[in-house]
């Protein structure tokens, strides 16, 4: 591939597959992948979902492109994958971001039925699983790629009714380091980041100081405030540069210090 990188856009031609880049983190994610110089494929639950965020995204110089699919199976990881090769000839760039969360992945043990775990397994864990494999194949034959997971801070620490989903965030550390290990001989970079509290709807009220406070959270966070999809995104970008060529396995937690509280 052509090297189209500048500056201002030093991944300027890469392809990257973001799934649920669509909304939230993974909105954020898309458009500075996007705004940086890459060909962004989202990849939503269904192609109207896809369609739409396409358009709630779209800007002048973003090359934005949709896919449907639901993740929780593995006909459809492998073929957003394949709709995205077929459309650009390669992946440079995986982002897994799709992920259960809320009321769906959240409940009290003993009522959290065999259905819910495996909705949360499916789309949290094996999503990933499934989409890097698929992903890795392509990444292989160049000698290069970047795989992210992005996991959470309930990887690291238990939250009240969520054991499902801590679970399946826990064992995002441990796929980020398999893959890491495995895919190293093949040029390609496996890392993972951990958000903590994030305002997906950036509701919150800014202080006079310009912090964004939020109850309890921001006051529980060294920080002093929620974080926002874009400081999670910033990171992602970071470590799909060829800035951190030198990163792979590990997994970079972005929570305003809150695990050290």
């Amino acid at each position: 591939m052509t090297d189209l990188s500048t500056p201002s856009r030093p991944i300027a031609g890469r392809v990257a597959l973001v799934t649920g880049g669509g909304t939230g983190i993974g909105a954020a994610i898309t458009c500075r992948l996007a705004d940086l110089g890459a060909i962004v494929v989202i990849a939503q639950s269904t192609g109207e979902r896809a369609a739409a965020a396409v358009e709630s995204l779209s800007s002048t110089g973003r090359v934005l492109s949709g896919v449907g699919g639901d993740l929780a199976s593995a006909d459809a990881c492998a073929a957003v994958v394949r709709t995205t090769l077929d459309r650009h000839g390669r992946i440079d760039i995986l982002v897994n971001n799709a992920a259960v969360t809320g009321p769906a992945a959240i409940g009290p043990l003993l009522d959290f039925t065999d259905g819910h775990l495996d909705r949360v397994v499916d789309v949290n864990l094996k999503a990933a699983f499934r989409c890097s494999r698929e992903a890795a194949r392509d990444m292989s034959t160049r000698g290069s790629g970047v795989i992210v997971n992005i996991t959470s801070v309930g990887a690291y620490a238990a939250q009240q009714q969520a054991t499902a989903y801590v679970a399946t965030k826990a064992a995002l550390l441990g796929l980020t380091k398999g893959l890491a290990f495995e895919l190293a001989p093949n040029g390609i970079r496996v890392v993972g980041v951990a958000p903590g509290d994030v305002d997906v709807t950036s509701s919150t009220r800014p202080a006079s100081d310009g912090r964004i406070l939020a109850d309890p959270w921001g006051r529980r966070t060294p920080l002093g405030r929620r974080g926002t999809p874009d400081d999670v995104a910033a990171v992602v970008a970071f470590l799909v540069s060829d800035e951190a060529a030198f990163i792979t396995g590990e997994t970079v937690v972005v929570d305003g210090g809150w695990l050290a509280y």
